[in-house]
């Protein structure tokens, strides 16, 4: 049995983390050790000061920081020798450029630069019925084909629920999306207004399995 750390970005109280948590108990211990709050788009952002921590179960803790603080207290605090990283299962995906903004991802960049093997986990935000269907047959399917390793992250994106159930899992690379920009700006405040552009994507890629109904499983290296 496995000694698996699940974490996020979008905090312990996460649906999709516990429901993430129920599947990965079929490997493993699962530890939860995740932020307090929200830290989307935190990358691999950590505390330099420290920072605070609760532990809220036995196998439950908060950090009141970054993913990467998430894993860090895990890894060097409660000094549990982890055979395995999972962070997610995130609410909304991060394909392409979006997964070095991730704190999602984020957190399994860290998990890669500690030595262990790690898997980013990622699904349509506010929809859950494909993300129930496909996650243990996506993890069975890591699991078979050995794909775990500390040399780099599996970042996982499972289809948009429009799909109904997947197509199947691809083996993908990362693709540069294209954005525009309709950025607001008033006396305080400005947003940059960034928006999906639809374009051809080849069909080695993870928007090409996004746009078309597939799960993705592409490899994050630290550089």
């Amino acid at each position: 049995m496995m000694n698996i750390l699940l974490t996020n970005d979008d905090g312990y109280k996460s649906e999709k983390l516990k429901l993430t948590k129920d599947v990965l108990k079929e490997y493993g211990k699962v530890y939860v050790v995740a932020p307090k709050k929200e830290q989307s788009g935190k990358g691999m952002a950590l505390t330099t000061g420290g920072f605070n921590y609760k532990q809220v179960s036995d196998d439950v803790y908060y950090v009141d920081g970054t993913p990467v603080d998430s894993v860090n207290y895990a890894v060097l605090g409660l000094e549990i020798p982890f055979d395995l990283v999972v962070s997610g299962t995130n609410n909304g995906y991060n394909i392409g450029i979006d997964t070095r903004y991730s704190g999602t991802v984020g957190a399994t960049l860290q998990a890669q630069l500690l030595d262990i093997p790690s898997i980013a986990l990622s699904s349509q935000r506010n929809k859950f019925e494909i993300l129930k269907q496909e996650l243990k047959n996506t993890l069975d399917y890591i699991f078979d084909e050995k794909l775990l390793s500390k040399n780099y992250t599996l970042n996982v994106n499972f289809p948009r629920d429009s799909f109904k159930t997947s197509k199947g899992i691809l083996e993908t690379t990362l693709d540069i999306q294209n954005y525009g920009f309709t950025p607001t700006k008033k006396a305080d405040f400005f947003h940059p207004g960034r928006h999906y552009i639809k374009k051809y994507a080849s069909d080695k890629t993870d928007t090409f399995a996004y746009l078309n109904g597939y799960t993705s499983i592409s490899k994050v290296k630290l550089q």
